[in-house]
């Protein structure tokens, strides 16, 4: 009793996941449902009546002895009739199906990546919901054209069977008993494969995987030079092979179960009930001569579209509970609650104008990690004024980043606005203070123009806002020389006429981001660590002169950029070991003043060799 329980449990949610989906597919595109189910209603119609009603007239026919045009006629009818479904069904299938799906699919995929642009980046971080995440992606599309195809099939099958098993009732109630053959074999020993067939592929998400990080490696460019010039191929080579390897092992752990369970599954869903009802009706016919040759002829025919509309139906509901188990991950995933959502802002006030970001008593540990990243941490960002924070790698400055834009909330402690937490404002309002380039930028395979905004060019002034700020970052000279300006496409993904840069010169298009955003407060994470010294001095005095009236945070592992600050704190294991000045910070001769002398001496080194090389050579 409790397995059954618990059986039905299954059935059910897996019902509702199948229902989620179907739902979603009508709001998204209901001409594209409603097609599908008339379609398969004329289909199971047409199954029906040439099986059964369409036999039965003509053999009909033949005992009555009815005048040959009026079954000419029928016959004529008849194909007409079925002429017109079949074009409508060619129709359905080669233009309509696949015209619709692109627009369902396409519609799909934006709910999907909407709510992937809007779940905290903790999500990406996490080995499980980004499994998850990747599942519900690659089985989306396919999983919304079969929970279609499956709800609309068992409701018209479970008809066409009650219409057919009606006939064949009629001429030996006994025969209908054969039905149970494939659900048998379809209920259960279908359902029994589907899961196994789950299980197994949730075993071999994690190879394959590494077969696709493999894949996607050797088809991008940002990899070429790497692969190319080091011997790191070989690496990738058995990255995939350990991957492919393991997907063969899944199958193999599961070949020998699969294969007794198919077996018994095609048995009991094909040899029994088709081999059976003939038998049964020749034994009827010939031995007992209970039923007329016609009668065994219908019986056979009805026997063979009963048989297939059993499998058919059984096939659905199997392939319902299958759906089912596929779906949840994609429900789950769009059910996803975030821990901080885009679109709460609707009872909540836009930020204001900034005076003063202030961090009270921070502290943040990332989830499942023994050790917090920040501990304590209080620090105060007026308007105008710029700090600097430092330290070497794994000290927390990202992390402090994160927290401040609200990628992340405190575990203890609060970040204050104005004197109000960050968490009473609309998030898209708040997050619209920060104009930001990381050090990990990213350039996107878009226009110039599209890159420098980050969103679409609407008009004119927004074509005068890019120029201004590829001017500041001083790359609007070579911009300008491109044969389509500031519409030229970054990278040839989409266009052939498209541009590679150089690091460098990516990097000033990054930065011209911050020009061109009205923000109050700029996040600058190691925004020059692809240029020379001099560009980063002219860079850095640009930056300086667009942000007089901003606050400033600056991230640098080069001292002397941290010394345009207004105050700098240098930060060591997630906590601020000191602050001040750079002035005062050097008096104190602490650990910035260390770290400080330390980059001192190299760029003197580097001076002095430049200056041995020179003579030299003169």
């Amino acid at each position: 009793m409790r397995s059954i329980g618990l059986a039905l449990r299954h059935a059910k949610a897996n019902l509702a996941n199948n229902m989620f989906l179907f739902k979603l597919a009508w709001t998204m595109h209901p001409q594209r449902v409603l097609a599908e189910f008339l379609i398969q209603a004329c289909r199971q119609a047409t199954n029906v009546f040439f099986a059964v009603y369409f036999m039965k007239y003509i053999i009909e026919s033949i005992s009555l002895e009815r005048e040959f045009r009026q079954v000419a006629l029928f016959i004529v009818i008849t194909l007409a009739v079925m002429l017109v479904l079949s074009l409508l069904d060619n129709w359905y299938e080669q233009r309509f199906k696949p015209l619709s799906d692109l627009t369902l699919y396409e519609k799909l995929y934006l709910v999907l990546f909407r709510k992937a642009s809007s779940v905290e980046l903790k999500c990406f971080e996490d080995h499980e919901f980004y499994n998850k995440y990747t599942k519900a992606i690659q089985e989306a599309d396919q999983r919304i054209g079969a929970v279609l195809d499956s709800l609309s099939r068992i409701l018209f099958s479970i008809l066409a069977t009650i219409g057919i098993f009606a006939v064949m009732y009629a001429i030996d109630p006994w025969v209908v008993w054969f039905a149970l053959f494939p659900i048998i074999g379809n209920f259960y020993f279908g359902k029994k494969l589907n899961r196994l067939q789950f299980q197994q592929n949730n075993e071999w998400v994690p190879y394959q995987r590494k077969m696709d990080y493999v894949n996607r490696v050797i088809y991008l460019s940002h990899y070429a030079k790497e692969i190319r010039l080091s011997r790191i191929f070989s690496v990738l080579k058995n990255t995939y092979q350990e991957g492919y390897a393991g997907v063969i092992s899944v199958v193999h752990k599961y070949r020998v179960k699969a294969g007794i369970i198919s077996f018994f599954k095609i048995f009991l869903t094909f040899t029994l009930i088709f081999q059976g009802v003939l038998l049964y009706g020749a034994y009827l016919a010939i031995v007992q001569q209970s039923i007329s040759i016609s009668s065994f002829v219908v019986l056979g025919t009805a026997m063979v579209s009963g048989a297939w509309s059993l499998i058919r139906m059984s096939d659905s509901v199997v392939e319902i509970n299958k759906n089912g188990i596929y779906i949840d991950n994609l429900k789950s995933f769009l059910n996803y609650e975030s821990e901080i959502r885009e679109d709460d802002g609707q009872d909540k006030p836009n930020a204001p104008p900034l005076r003063q970001l202030a961090f009270r008593q921070l502290h943040f540990t990332y989830e499942g990690a023994a050790k917090a990243s920040l501990s304590d941490i209080s620090i105060e960002v007026s308007k105008n004024e710029k700090i600097a924070l430092v330290g070497h790698n794994g000290a927390g400055k990202s992390t402090l980043i994160k927290l401040m834009m609200r990628l992340y909330d405190p575990t203890e402690g609060e970040i204050a606005l104005n004197g109000r937490n960050i968490k009473d404002f609309d998030l898209m309002s708040y997050r619209s203070l920060y104009g930001t380039v990381f050090q990990d930028f990213k350039i996107f395979s878009m226009t110039i123009a599209e890159n420098v905004l980050m969103r679409e060019v609407a008009n004119e002034e927004d074509r005068e806002l890019v120029v201004e700020a590829l001017k500041k970052s001083r790359i609007y000279d070579k911009v300008a020389a491109l044969p389509r300006g500031i519409d030229t496409m970054l990278t040839k993904e989409f266009d052939d006429e498209g541009v590679v840069l150089s690091g460098g010169e990516y990097q000033k298009i990054a930065i011209a981001r911050i020009f061109a955003q009205p923000a109050e407060i700029l996040i600058l994470d190691e925004p020059t660590s692809a240029l020379d010294p001099i560009a980063e001095y002219e860079i850095f005095e640009s930056m300086i002169e667009a942000c007089e009236d901003k606050a400033v945070v600056i991230i640098s592992h080069r001292m002397s950029s941290a010394m345009l600050a207004d105050r700098i704190y240098f930060m060591e294991d997630g906590s601020i070991q000191e602050a001040g000045t750079h002035a005062e910070l050097m008096q104190r001769q602490g650990k910035y003043a260390e770290l400080f002398m330390k980059q001192a001496e190299k760029y003197v080194d580097q001076e002095e060799l430049s200056e041995a090389v020179s003579q030299r050579e003169g």
